[in-house]
């Protein structure tokens, strides 16, 4: 037998043993949101988990999963911030280091009044060891946050939405890591939540607002230009995507209508600030939580419903032109929690979007968080996959990348020993795909040598930080490289 086949075999076998589930983890309770980030630069991504839990509670409100070996993680810390309320747990990176830091939320009600505060998580070489707490002078609620760099001055700014409140706000980021005071717009409006993207390729990140109306806010340096999408419908989650990559972004917002049906709503961006509403797809069952990255790796980015009945998800696979094929189902096992989130991001380094789920229950569960592995061929498993990949080939690729870190351009260079099908993918941190250098079949033993401008897809430079080239030839990942975008 081939030693190669057999190595794989042993390497399977090893990786997928009865009984032994790498997949699930306990963490404290009321595991509402969930991120993904490489937060000791280490080249994979780890785990944050928001808790959503009361004044004076005692439950952590964060937990950080370390992953410690391609899909393999520990918990490594967990913290008490007095009713955090995590709904939406952010990692980004806020100050002058590569680290990704914690955006959180914090209240605090000892004086009898609401005081609510951004809670900021500093990451000092992958511990969090500082927090500051700026006041957003307001004691509403808040329904929603995001993050995006809304001044183009290529740091994060934080966004917040208050439901009951009926306002928006921006809160400017001086590039050190401190914020300035809200800047609030109130509205006509209940938002439910809002996203943050370059719409008109500008530099400046616009917002995009949800809830019983929908509308864009384009960032200008004299302030914000509001306009209102052509509908009447009720949206609960809105994404900022270039869904055809035509580089342009375009709007796809989402409702779970009674828990029988979800509403997808493509809003196709033509240009000039304006948008073109497609007809709307209805899908079956309902569905609560919605995310959109690519899964297949064909720079396409698909749609992921997580179903109102726990069941599991639903991938829709994007055929271009605002097109959905098939879907394919994910089950995930139910154990009794009252509210499901996710997250998706390539947690075993095999090149593939993976699945994060947190379940939320105030009791104990055999597990409360999940993540299905995805190999890339329509197939999640519980296992990381990292290391049949590793395994699967003995050529040697030779894939290198000079210079690195670098400012505006760098090359990459490697060779095949036969003629085989090539992917060149740039990631962030966070698994979104920024551009795809070469899909295209190689010769034997030619050294081919490929540059990154650092833009992406849509041709805008990409901000200084740290990124992902990933090489797979075949169906095999070779190698993935750890880049540096200085300023």
């Amino acid at each position: 037998m081939n030693k190669a086949i057999l190595l794989l075999a042993c390497v399977f076998l090893l990786s997928f043993s009865t009984g032994d589930n790498r997949s699930e983890y306990n963490v404290p309770l009321m595991a509402w949101s969930v991120t993904a980030g490489d937060i000791d630069l280490d080249g994979d991504n780890d785990i944050v988990v928001g808790h959503k839990t009361a004044w004076q509670h005692t439950n952590p409100t964060i937990t950080l999963l370390k992953n410690i070996n391609n899909g393999i993680f520990e918990i490594i810390d967990t913290s008490i911030i007095f009713c955090g309320y995590q709904e939406n747990i952010l990692t980004t990176n806020v100050n002058l280091d590569d680290y990704p830091d914690i955006i959180s939320f914090m209240s605090d009600f000892s004086s009898g009044n609401a005081e609510r505060y951004i809670r900021i998580f500093y990451n000092y070489n992958g511990e969090f060891s500082l927090f500051h707490d700026f006041l957003l002078n307001s004691n509403a609620t808040f329904s929603d946050i995001n993050f995006g760099d809304i001044n183009g001055d290529y740091f994060n700014d934080i966004i917040v939405a208050s439901n009951n409140g009926r306002f928006w706000g921006a809160i400017y980021n001086d590039g050190t890591g401190n914020f300035s005071n809200p800047q609030y717009n109130q509205v006509n409006y209940n938002p439910n939540g809002l996203v943050c993207n370059d719409l008109n390729n500008d530099g400046r990140d616009d917002i995009v607002v949800c809830g019983l109306k929908t509308k864009i806010y384009f960032s200008y340096p004299d302030g914000f230009q509001e306009i209102e999408l052509e509908t009447e419908d009720f949206f609960i989650r809105v994404f900022i995507v270039d869904f055809d990559l035509d580089g342009l972004k375009d709007i796809i917002a989402f409702d779970d209508i009674l828990g029988a049906f979800t509403l997808i709503a493509r809003f196709k961006n033509i240009g000039n600030n304006s948008f073109e509403r497609l007809p709307d797809i209805v899908k079956q069952p309902g569905s609560h939580v919605y995310f959109i990255t690519d899964f297949n790796n064909d720079t396409l980015p698909d749609i992921l419903l997580q179903l109102a009945n726990f069941s599991g998800y639903k991938i829709y696979y994007n055929k271009g032109n605002f097109q959905l094929g098939d879907s394919l189902f994910v089950p995930v096992p139910f154990y009794g929690e009252g509210w499901r989130n996710c997250y998706c991001a390539d947690m075993d380094g095999n090149g593939y979007q993976d699945i994060i789920t947190t379940r939320a229950l105030n009791a104990p569960l055999p597990a409360n968080v999940n993540i299905m592995f995805n190999d890339g061929n329509g197939n999640f498993v519980e296992d990381p996959l990292t290391l049949i990949y590793q395994y699967s080939s003995t050529i040697n690729y030779h894939f290198s990348c000079y210079p690195n870190p670098f400012q505006t351009e760098t090359t990459f260079e490697f060779k095949t020993e036969k003629n085989e099908m090539a992917e060149l993918y740039i990631y962030n941190l966070q698994g979104r795909l920024i551009t795809c250098l070469t899909k295209s079949v190689k010769k034997v033993g030619q050294i081919n040598y490929l540059k990154w401008d650092g833009l992406d897809t849509g041709g805008k430079p990409c901000k200084p930080g740290s990124y992902i080239a990933s090489l797979k030839v075949g169906e095999k990942l070779v190698q993935n490289i750890k880049l540096i975008k200085s300023q």
